[in-house]
């Protein structure tokens, strides 16, 4: 992975700045930041890595020259603020289940913590009349927008960048960059790529927990795209084992993986130089065609049809 590798050092002292303000949190919130961090460190084994978040301002280097701390104390911000965002998602997730796995209080207590922190974060750089504070209050609102009609239309299938909004704030790891850099210029074309990306991203999210959110009501990309190919309404009931014929039968992971491949073929024509991105976007454009290949292979090795094809092989997911 070119686009990890060289920022091993920087990302370990991110991870460390990070945990050393959480630190300084009153008890007993500063050890329940610590363990959410913990849950997304790159660095922990079995953690839930969002590369994206972490990596994004160290992917500007290319077209930007600053100090190292600037990139690692910026790319610290954007996990402070990934991690608010996070909570935000998973008290709106606890809500429909039933206990609540969360201590909500504590949590929203974190969040807002978290979030005044992000904000401390970027103001020893952005002063109250920078425009960086207007890019902030567009990416919260393509976040809400996101967060508040995810339910309410087919955006993958009909409005597919639509899909991006939920991931907005993260955009702010690359204009944060840009501003600093004093390449504003640069910043609708990088906003542009990372729409694009984020896409890509929450298409393979969506292959990795379609049936979690089958189980849960929750808008799926995949799901989405097997609604429209049986002639369902978007917001129609699938039952599990439709979904797994679709999958495992049909293998409409195969359109679904040559959304992400054509968005690719755009980005590469892309006239921003950020080849980290790109080649971080291909990483997950590769993984998908995988997928589909290995079912398409599996299911021309197998003497006894389809049926028992994916009842055999629908634990993979």
């Amino acid at each position: 992975m070119n686009w990890f590798k060289p920022f091993e050092d920087d990302l370990a002292a991110v991870f460390a700045q990070c945990e050393a303000r959480l630190s300084d949190l009153p008890p007993p919130l500063d050890e329940i930041g610590i363990s959410y961090l913990r849950a997304f460190d790159v660095f922990e084994q079995d953690s839930s890595k969002n590369y994206i978040c972490y990596l994004l301002p160290f992917w500007m280097k290319e077209l930007t020259t600053l100090p190292a701390e600037h990139y690692r104390h910026l790319a610290a911000a954007n996990i402070i603020g990934m991690l608010y965002y996070f909570i935000q998602d998973d008290i709106m997730d606890s809500v429909q289940e039933s206990p609540s796995p969360l201590h909500v209080k504590q949590h929203l207590a974190l969040a807002t913590l978290l979030y005044s922190e992000f904000l401390t974060m970027y103001q020893a750089y952005f002063p109250p009349d920078s425009v960086f504070w207007q890019f902030l209050k567009d990416y919260n609102q393509e976040w809400s927008d996101g967060v508040i009609h995810e339910n309410s239309a087919d955006y993958f299938v009909t409005k597919p960048m639509e899909v991006a909004k939920k991931a907005a704030p993260v955009k702010l790891g690359s204009t944060a960059v840009l501003l600093l850099a004093d390449r504003p210029e640069l910043i609708p074309s990088a906003n542009e790529l990372m729409n694009h990306v984020l896409l890509t991203l929450q298409m393979m999210d969506d292959w990795m927990d379609w049936r979690q959110d089958l189980a849960d009501g929750s808008y799926n990309c995949l799901l989405a795209m097997i609604k429209a190919r049986l002639g369902r309404p978007w917001n129609a009931t699938l039952t599990e084992t439709e979904a797994q014929e679709a999958i495992y039968v049909h293998n409409l992971l195969k359109p679904y993986a040559a959304v992400a491949a054509e968005t690719h073929t755009r980005l590469t024509e892309t006239a921003i130089d950020a080849p980290n991105l790109i080649s971080f976007h291909y990483t997950l454009v590769e993984e998908l065609i995988r997928d589909a290949n290995h079912i398409e292979n599996s299911k021309q090795t197998l003497t006894f049809g389809g049926l028992n094809y994916y009842l055999s092989l629908s634990t993979k997911k």
